[in-house]
């Protein structure tokens, strides 16, 4: 059943978001916060009185060891982040947007742990690179097929 998420925790999400990706807390203020089964966080409008929804709004963490970004989550507020993206040429693109994992052979800027991945101005998604390999977090329900760029 869908709950009010506590404020520690939306503390340990804003913390996170401003530690790993350079995200304010202002950015993530106008939003209600709730949690669902399995350690789903969504954000969304205000508690709805006569019904108890699953969820709500969109799911945006999930908290397990360290809270994980959603898609959802980073294609939504990709333009706040300042930190650990992976921007990927044309050729990565049409391999990560497919479903495969990367192993960039240039140096990146960017702590391991999860990281946004983005293709110019177009915010992808969620990737976990740790030191050599970019491991895809797209849902496999995104994936597609791109000819080309």
């Amino acid at each position: 059943m869908l709950r009010i998420l506590d404020s520690e925790r939306i503390s340990l999400i804003q913390e996170y978001c401003l530690e790993r990706f350079g995200i304010n807390h202002e950015k993530l203020e106008n939003y209600r916060w709730y949690i669902g089964s399995k350690n789903r966080i969504y954000i969304g409008p205000e508690e709805l009185k006569r019904i108890k929804p699953e969820s709500i709004g969109l799911c945006v963490f999930r908290l397990d060891k360290t809270p994980k970004p959603t898609t959802n989550f980073l294609q939504l507020f990709g333009r706040y982040v300042a930190k650990n993206i992976i921007e990927l040429d044309d050729n990565e693109t049409i391999n990560y947007c497919s479903g495969k994992n990367l192993n960039p052979k240039r140096e990146l800027d960017v702590v391991p742990g999860f990281v946004m991945v983005r293709h110019k101005d177009k915010f992808l998604g969620c990737g976990h690179w740790n030191g050599s390999l970019l491991k895809n977090q797209i849902p496999k329900s995104r994936f597609c097929k791109i000819n080309f760029l």
